[in-house]
């Protein structure tokens, strides 16, 4: 099991953690925090009596790991967060290791006035799977998995209702969009076309009879909100004004999860975000390790390749910004930060809301 994957897990099941280490943990400050002594794994404040640094391990197995964790434990000896307070730092290793590097590991705490505690990987392991599972559980009710989508962003809905504005209907065929989608009057896929208009549907906005895409009652409402004064020639995109967010929460909120990719996306990426405190949303396509990349996949049930998850991340991402369920905060790093807003977090407690009362409705009277 992968060090990230045992970080996180430990850091979620604050109960085991506290029964390996004999100081009373009052709360994490930091975790993955870099400093000029070394990238600290997490450290904790300890209650009335100062600060605990982890240096924490898998299973220590070549000389070289066990180098490796001896030296990096070292330069923590010189960090401090409160000169005026008590600073423990602690190594907290895997069980599973080998008599030998224990014995070694523990001499040079004995030396160092470092502490030493020992956690159970496989115990580990079948708490990880208990978040992994509990993170997923959609209560009993039939909830499609998420599936990534070549939308960037929900704005893109209006290209496809311009046509609709322009010719004050509410029903076309496929050529009536071609001025706002130039790929319809060439030899090439129709993917875009296809993207952004099923993208329309997983919100109710529309559908397709025979040959015609018609708008349902929702479509018309957010077609005629359209924000108007930004329709030009060749416009790839108009962003969505005030009430068409209002209308895509709305759809969002209904209660209809069934097939509407789109809104699922958003559910599992909201919980995702609980999940993981919004540190790992990619800036590019990729990982800076497969461990993040294992953990969304193992999250969405899937096994996409890392560009996959990391579009996924990114554009999921847009689209709970759009409607301000989250707030990007843009860094320098590998990853930028998201937080939920007050909004997030009330539209995603209300799905799970309604998810959990669909499940009582048709398990309840079961027990009769």
């Amino acid at each position: 099991m992968n060090e990230h994957l045992v970080e996180w897990t430990l850091l979620r099941e604050k109960n085991y953690l506290q029964s390996c280490i004999d100081l009373h943990l009052e709360k994490k400050i930091c975790e993955q925090f870099t400093t000029d002594y070394g990238r600290i794994d997490f450290a904790h404040k300890i209650k009335n009596d100062g600060f605990l640094i982890t240096e924490l391990e898998t299973i220590i197995d070549t000389r070289a790991k066990l180098s490796y964790c001896i030296e990096q434990t070292k330069q923590y000896q010189n960090i401090r967060f409160n000169s005026d307070e008590n600073h423990y730092i602690c190594i907290l290793l895997a069980n599973q290791t080998t008599d030998y590097y224990q014995r070694e590991i523990k001499n040079f705490c004995n030396e160092s006035n470092i502490r030493y505690y020992l956690y159970d990987l496989d115990i580990v392991k079948h708490l990880y799977e208990k978040e992994i599972e509990k993170a997923l559980i959609n209560v009993g009710v039939p909830l499609a998995k998420p599936v990534a989508m070549n939308l960037t962003h929900l704005a893109s809905f209006n290209r496809f209702f311009i046509p609709f504005y322009l010719n004050n209907t509410d029903r076309l065929v496929k050529n009536d969009f071609s001025s706002f989608f130039n790929v319809l009057n060439t030899e090439k896929s129709h993917s875009t076309f296809n993207v952004v208009f099923y993208g329309c549907s997983y919100f109710d906005l529309a559908y397709k009879e025979e040959d015609f895409y018609i708008l349902t009652k929702l479509g018309i409402e957010f077609r005629d909100n359209l924000n108007i004064h930004q329709i030009v020639p060749n416009v790839k995109k108009v962003d969505l004004s005030i009430e068409q967010k209002r209308i895509l929460l709305q759809s969002l909120l209904n209660g209809n999860f069934y097939e509407k990719k789109s809104k699922v996306n958003i559910y599992y990426f909201l919980k995702f975000v609980s999940l993981t405190e919004g540190e790992w949303i990619p800036r590019g396509r990729t990982f800076d390790n497969k461990a993040k990349l294992d953990f969304v996949n193992n999250f969405l049930k899937m096994n996409y390749t890392e560009g996959t998850v990391a579009d996924w991340l990114r554009f999921t991402c847009n689209h709970c910004v759009e409607l301000g369920l989250v707030e990007r905060i843009r860094t320098q790093g590998f990853y930028d930060r998201v937080i939920l807003t007050t909004l997030g977090s009330r539209v995603m407690n209300f799905l799970e809301f309604d998810i959990s009362h669909k499940r009582e409705q048709v398990q309840i009277p079961l027990q009769i």
